[in-house]
């Protein structure tokens, strides 16, 4: 049940080394709640492996050591990964509201109430408007679209619906799509990202993706778009929330500039792409964000990362220095400069 966006040219690997995730996190997790067990080289050459259950109380867990370590650590050269069975029945709705906050709050209430849908997305005003009306081939009502589903057994699936209605209708009066209006979501997932529904060049675009608890996450919003809205004027900046849990989601934010507010030379554009990366991602650690919910640190956030630990840090680095004495494996990914 791992679908990410990238299915047709991802591996297994690139997976584990960013801890990806798919558009069925919400109900089966990230790739890190697939794995049972790691075999991990070290960079003194040593093979381990860790516990062969992915729960236990038998100190530190080693297998979420190396997960998302992106190659600093060590290499995984093999997985032992949970099969998930194909569910009975599938089933989607989506509703409009009328503003971001009000669709947000119906999300949390979704996902308190433990109803454990499969996936949900909610959209902001602007992305709706611009962006997923234009995928559909739809003109869909101002405000903030949200879809969710629900899958497994028909009978439970129904159930399981019939109360999410009741949440989305009844305590926050979202206007019903729908099952259609789900499945535009379901059949058209993937579109989002390919030609010609993607963002293009000559345009800068960014994802500035960032996730938080329910206490946090609006903040974490709003404090980005107006540094951005405020900081560059013409770049436009939107956002949808992609992946839920019960305690707070992930938001998959982007910037765009028009191909002809790019600055001509490459330098040029490459300091002002980089401004809004570092106004927004600290502005999002200023607000409760983290700075990345799934698609990786590497070299390019790794300068927040001091930021984001803080006093933890020193952790981090001495784990890299017991395991990699030489700083052999990528030496600058995530925030380890020099080491």
């Amino acid at each position: 049940m791992h679908l990410p966006a990238s299915i047709a040219c991802a591996t297994i690997g690139g997976f584990l080394a960013h801890r990806g995730t798919g558009v069925l996190s919400t109900k089966y997790g990230k790739i890190e709640d697939m794995v049972m067990s790691l075999e991990v080289v070290t960079p003194t050459g040593e093979i381990i492996h860790t516990l062969p259950v992915p729960r236990h109380a038998s100190g530190p867990d080693l297998t979420m050591l190396f997960l998302g370590s992106e190659g600093t650590l060590g290499v995984i050269t093999e997985v032992t990964l949970k099969v998930h069975p194909q569910p009975e029945s599938r089933q989607f709705r989506a509703y409009i509201f009328p503003d971001f906050h009000t669709a947000m709050q119906a999300g949390a209430s979704l996902m308190r109430s433990r109803l454990g849908p499969c996936a949900m997305r909610l959209y902001d005003e602007t992305e709706t408007k611009t962006h997923v009306s234009k995928v559909f081939g739809i003109d869909l009502d101002k405000g903030a679209y949200l879809v969710f589903g629900f899958d497994g057994r028909k009978d439970i699936v129904n159930l399981q619906m019939k109360h999410a209605r009741e949440i989305m209708e009844g305590q926050f009066h979202g206007k019903d799509l729908g099952a259609k209006g789900g499945e535009w979501w379901w059949e058209n997932k993937y579109k989002f990202f390919y030609p010609g529904y993607m963002f293009h060049v000559p345009q800068a675009f960014g994802t500035l993706d960032t996730v938080a608890d329910f206490a946090h996450i609006e903040k974490v919003y709003w404090a980005m778009k107006n540094v951005v809205n405020k900081e560059f004027p013409d770049a436009r900046f939107i956002g949808h929330f992609s992946h839920w849990y019960e305690w707070g989601c992930m938001l998959y934010a982007r910037f765009i500039f028009p191909g002809d507010k790019v600055p001509p030379d490459p330098r040029d554009a490459a300091a002002l792409y980089n401004a809004v990366w570092d106004k927004a991602i600290r502005a999002a650690i200023a607000n409760g964000g983290v700075i990345n919910e799934h698609h990786g640190v590497g070299l390019k956030l790794g300068r927040y990362v001091k930021d984001l630990y803080g006093t933890a840090m020193p952790v981090l680095e001495g784990i890299k220095k017991q395991l990699d004495p030489n700083g052999i494996m990528n030496p600058g990914k995530l925030g380890f400069a020099g080491i």
